[in-house]
């Protein structure tokens, strides 16, 4: 493996410390103060110097994070150490679960995510919303996953292409018939970093295994009465497609309530909303009784769907709660 093919780039190379013996290593996945790491010798693990145990970095280490090792990583029990991590070019986060409101990072330094839905029992247009928002507000860019094809009839499941496709790119696949799979290859070339995220048991790990060409993931069954899937992927890791990027695995999420930033790119799941908005008498309009309200207009109208307004709003008052980030950088 070279640095490139693993996602090395300028953006990180120019914030290497130059004055200790370190060289640059990827975080694959994170157990506690261990980490496993890939460098440009291939993978090892390696321990966080103690200094950096309570660092703050925005939502945790994460699967993705570009860090400065030391060591050899050649002996027995490897001694490589992790001195430093680099900055972010992007982070998926989301609100951690708990009371607290605090970030969780799913995964850093991420070209693509592929938000995974299955067309059976899993398809949630507000869900998707939400995916959505948290992504944007990361700075990586969204397409919707389809998977299951196979298991509805292609004129059903084209309408959910159809619906999908209104908020973002949407590809359908099949792990078991290889539909969408080359095309979903095609969006992960050499040097760039997708994940998948999605709810247990829409078929993530599926595709994983018909992406690495090899069974790596476990697969899961879901419940016949409801169609939800039973968690088969346990921790969020890396891996590297034959002649392709690296794509990172996560483990099923039942809810997602996305980390919302200040700036205002996070609703970009929302643009049609805010291109109406514009519109409204006033310019701080919440959309539920001032007079003069564009958006509600458009909905008593049919333009927009009631179901979307209410996403909207939830997410709005989610954010009025403090549940605010600072902004990141971008690419």
């Amino acid at each position: 493996m070279t640095l490139e093919e693993l996602g090395w780039s300028s953006f990180f190379a120019v914030a290497m410390p130059a004055e200790r013996d370190v060289r640059p290593a990827r975080v694959s996945s994170v157990h506690g103060v261990l980490v496993d790491v890939w460098t440009a010798d291939g993978p090892a693990i390696a321990s966080m110097r103690g200094t950096l145990r309570g660092a703050s970095m925005e939502g945790g280490l994460a699967a993705g994070d570009w860090v400065a090792v030391s060591g050899t990583g050649q002996s027995g029990a490897s001694d490589l150490v992790v001195e430093q991590v680099l900055p972010r070019r992007t982070v998926f986060l989301r609100q951690a679960a708990g009371e607290r409101a605090e970030p969780q990072a799913i995964a850093a330094n991420l070209d693509r995510v592929f938000v995974v839905t299955s067309v059976e029992g899993d398809f949630n247009v507000r869900r998707l919303e939400r995916y959505l928002v948290a992504i944007a507000g990361g700075g990586a860019s969204p397409v919707i996953v389809l998977t299951k094809a196979d298991l509805l009839p292609e004129v059903e499941a084209q309408a959910l292409v159809g619906e999908a496709s209104r908020l973002a790119p949407t590809i359908l696949t099949s792990a078991r018939s290889g539909l969408g799979v080359d095309e979903l290859r095609a969006l992960m070339p050499q040097g760039s970093t997708s994940a998948l995220a999605g709810s247990s048991g829409v078929g993530k790990s599926a595709l994983v295994n018909r992406l690495l060409e090899r069974d790596v993931q476990i697969e899961g069954d879901v419940r016949a009465h409801d169609k939800r899937g039973r968690h088969t992927t346990t921790r969020r890791e890396m891996f590297l497609l034959p002649g392709g990027g690296v794509v990172v695995d996560t483990p099923g999420m039942r809810e997602l309530r996305p980390w919302q930033p200040e700036r205002p790119d996070a609703e970009d799941a929302f643009d049609d909303l805010l291109a109406i908005a514009v519109s409204c008498k006033y310019r701080d309009c919440r959309h539920r009784t001032e007079p003069g309200c564009a958006v509600r207009e458009a909905v008593a109208e049919g333009k927009v769907a009631p179901e979307r307004l209410a996403g909207y709003q939830k997410l709005e008052a989610e954010r009025a709660t403090g549940r605010g980030a600072k902004p990141r950088s971008r690419r």
